[in-house]
């Protein structure tokens, strides 16, 4: 946990929760001062809300004050349904002054504040939308990481392992690989088709991928996976011609690639960063 004085609006109090495939990132504003807190991630579609509950009971303790605005962000709460389920179970812990909403409008509000852009996420899953300034507009099903995800880190380490067991790589960076993981296709299989939790698992190779980005290879591949997010996501946008903002680790550690991209087919490719979370707070200072 870490703590610091925020200079802007001191006497106001909300709780925000940024959640996505690997970790649930918390502000707890309360009188100027602000606490960090990391829980474990939460994706409506994937993950255990009651492992999430529980988790925010061992690292929050005693510090969650009743009756101040929580503004819960999450990946995978694409309807009011789930909207209903994910308050429903959290309102226990929260109290009843409970907004939950997709982790799109989070990033969003984070970035664009109340102009229009088109808003990208791309992490552990992807996602995108178009933003009015007021609400997001979906232009694409992300439709996770076995259907889609395209450009994510999962999506990455996806395309990483298919080209390397099919020989599809130079035999340099295969033995760089081997090297470090000594994996074969068979334990592959098993751990994505057995065990828990799939997607971060290959999402789990980024690192290896940013470590060797600069081997033709490697770059390559990258960079055709930013190039098939934007023919997911985008393909039929009306809004295609406006600028696009980015969150999350891929899109922040791959930025170069990203950027590289926006300029060879004439994206305006505007912020990007790592996290919403503390942009988040600001715009629920600012406006609420």
């Amino acid at each position: 946990m870490r703590k610091f004085i925020s200079q802007q609006m001191p006497n106001s109090s909300f709780i925000i929760g940024d959640a996505g495939g690997t970790g649930t990132q918390w502000r707890l504003v309360s009188n100027g001062v602000i606490d960090q807190f990391t829980t474990v991630g939460f994706n409506a579609y994937t993950h255990s809300l009651n492992e999430l509950k529980e988790d925010i009971g061992r690292v929050f303790g005693n510090k969650i004050e009743k009756n101040i605005p929580v503004f819960f962000y999450a990946a995978g709460v694409d309807t009011p349904q789930q909207q209903k389920e994910v308050k429903s179970s959290l309102i226990e812990i929260f109290g009843d002054d409970l907004y939950v909403e997709n982790d799109l409008v989070g990033v969003a509000r984070s970035l664009c504040g109340k102009k229009e852009g088109n808003v990208c996420i791309l992490g552990t899953g992807a996602n995108a939308c178009y933003y009015d300034g007021k609400s997001v507009n979906k232009v694409g099903a992300s439709l996770g990481f076995i259907l889609g995800d395209e450009g994510s880190g999962a999506y990455l380490g996806k395309k990483l392992l298919t080209q390397l067991f099919r020989d599809q790589l130079s035999s340099d960076i295969i033995d760089i690989f081997q090297k470090e993981f000594d994996l074969t296709s068979h334990e592959v299989i098993q751990r994505i088709y057995d065990k828990p939790l799939p997607n971060q698992y290959l999402a789990s190779f980024a690192p290896f991928i940013y470590n060797h980005r600069n081997h033709p290879d490697v770059y390559k591949l990258i960079y055709k996976s930013f190039e098939d997010f934007f023919a997911a996501f985008f393909h039929r946008s009306d809004y295609s011609s406006k600028a696009y903002h980015f969150s999350g680790s891929i899109a922040y550690y791959f930025s170069d690639t990203l950027r590289q991209l926006g300029n060879d087919k004439g994206i305006l490719i505007s912020n990007i960063i790592e996290s919403p979370i503390a942009r988040l707070v600001l715009y629920h200072q600012e406006n609420d």
